[in-house]
């Protein structure tokens, strides 16, 4: 099957997979991902959906100027508020968990199944397979992101365009999404927070331990 413009159909299950092929590789804060191992949460997932599976990436594609492996590119808010994917309610395999946030106060990582990701985490762990709660930057929203054209699990993809790199909707559109996405997921800290706070602090803890 393939989508509208003749780009193939890429499942949840084929983008956890190859997002599992980097296991134990290593990481290195805004690195433009040239190489495995040669990036940050963000570049490490702009390899896996650019490099590897041939999809769009936020505002262009792999290999345009400003895109990897010549620079950093997209960020975690920019996998937030892409119109190439759409914001979930319960996470599946494949679907990308955004800690939204800017610089080390954000974090992206690959959904593998309840409560666990795969992401380039930090210079000491590198590229591994964690928890999902716990592990990202205490008091980010999370926002779980479906790609469009690439449906959860082995499921084929039937909606929109974004594999040939399409960018449908009004900005205007998107940012209104965006505060609601954000809204919706403060609330749903809030009714957490007596779990998250204690496990934000493995994420605290961890990075001060580090320096």
């Amino acid at each position: 099957m393939r989508l509208p413009g003749g780009a193939a159909v890429v499942t949840g299950d084929q983008v956890a997979s190859d997002a599992l092929r980097y296991v134990g590789a290593g990481y290195i804060y805004g690195g433009p991902a040239a190489r495995p191992g040669d990036w940050d949460c963000s570049s490490f997932v702009s390899y896996v959906l650019g490099h590897d599976l041939g999809m769009a990436l936020p505002g262009g594609k792999w290999g345009a100027p400003g895109f990897p492996p010549g620079s950093h590119g997209p960020v975690v808010e920019s996998y937030a508020s892409w119109p190439g994917a759409v914001t979930v309610s319960s996470p599946a395999r494949g679907d990308l968990v955004c800690f939204v946030g800017s610089g080390t106060s954000g974090h992206i990582g690959i959904v593998l199944g309840s409560n666990q990701m795969v992401s380039a985490l930090d210079s000491t762990d590198g590229t591994l397979v964690t928890p999902i709660v716990g592990y990202g930057p205490p008091g980010a929203p999370i926002v779980y992101r479906r790609l469009v054209g690439a449906a959860a699990g082995s499921a084929a993809a039937t909606v929109g365009a974004a594999a040939t790199g399409a960018q449908g909707y009004a900005p205007m559109v998107v940012a209104l999404l965006l505060v609601a996405v954000m809204g919706a997921a403060i609330i749903g800290a809030a009714a957490l927070a007596g779990t998250g706070v204690a496990l934000a602090g493995t994420w605290a803890v961890s990075r001060l331990a580090r320096g």
